[in-house]
């Protein structure tokens, strides 16, 4: 996977010329960037694990190197304990999977919402603790973005963003303190079956997050999440993982599997660029 070339004019352009090319150029541009936001934040959270490095390395893309979890300066507190009780998985590489359950997701001009309040967007993205090796800089690569709503992917796709579809169910149990949530990513089941714990607590800075991640028609899009919740709270419960996908034996093989804290209210932006 190559990063994408910025568009390339000629020098020499002929003065009748000039506006049209000016135009296109500036069309060429916009298309370039966008912004998608993320409306009404209902609930979100991470699920942090760690991949074997022969494994990760089977992930990645031209240009890219895993960075293990002791070379991680960004490694999340769960991870760094796992590490220091249990140094024969500090070769191990960090990775991510996050879940985002919007009102709404805004693409372009174009508001994704669905008519029954009750059903929500879903965004999910695994990502996977990577350097580029021509620049020495730490760009993690998206290895899935995931949406459990037809209609987003459509106008992910209209935008030129791949998402793969997934599916996705929240039941608020009557007779259990626990929620149940069940994702089916391609070949990965999750069913998570737990509850938000201790007293809220309000989110002072802004969540922010950067990834790589492949375009429609080629090339790549950096994205960079900017996430503003207003309360978290600790979660405790259980994840259980079936399928044989690769996210699926990459859970299933990790020493820990972290999730949480739970994010609600609030909203958020997408900023995709190339």
């Amino acid at each position: 996977m190559g990063i994408l070339k910025p568009l390339a004019f000629g020098a020499a352009v002929a003065a009748c010329c000039v506006p049209s090319v000016l135009s296109a150029q500036a069309s060429a541009d916009q298309r370039q960037s966008q912004v998608w936001g993320l409306q009404g934040l209902r609930s979100g959270y991470c699920v942090r694990f760690v991949i074997d490095q022969r494994a990760a390395t089977r992930e990645l893309k031209p240009g890219f190197r895993v960075v293990p979890a002791s070379q991680d300066a960004a490694l999340h507190p769960a991870l760094q304990h796992l590490i220091q009780g249990q140094p024969e998985f500090a070769g191990w590489v960090p990775s991510s999977l996050c879940f985002y359950f919007t009102d709404a997701v805004q693409v372009g001009n174009r508001r994704v919402v669905e008519k029954n309040p009750r059903n929500q967007q879903m965004l999910a993205v695994w990502t996977l603790a990577t350097q580029e090796e021509r620049s020495g800089s730490r760009r993690d690569l998206a290895l899935g973005i995931f949406s459990g709503r037809g209609s987003l992917i459509h106008a992910a796709e209209a935008a030129g963003v791949r998402l793969h579809e997934a599916d996705a169910a929240v039941l608020d149990s009557a007779d259990s303190a626990n929620d149940v949530y069940t994702i089916k990513l391609e070949r990965t089941s999750l069913m998570w079956r737990g509850r938000p714990t201790g007293d809220s607590s309000r989110v002072e800075r802004p969540i922010e997050e950067s990834w790589l991640v492949p375009g429609v028609r080629g090339g790549v899009w950096a994205v960079r999440l900017m996430l503003s919740p207003v309360w978290s709270r600790p979660l405790v419960g259980s994840l259980t993982v079936e399928g044989k996908g690769d996210l699926a034996k990459a859970l299933k093989a990790s020493p820990i599997r972290f999730v949480g804290p739970l994010y609600r209210s609030g909203a958020g932006e997408l900023r995709f660029s190339r």
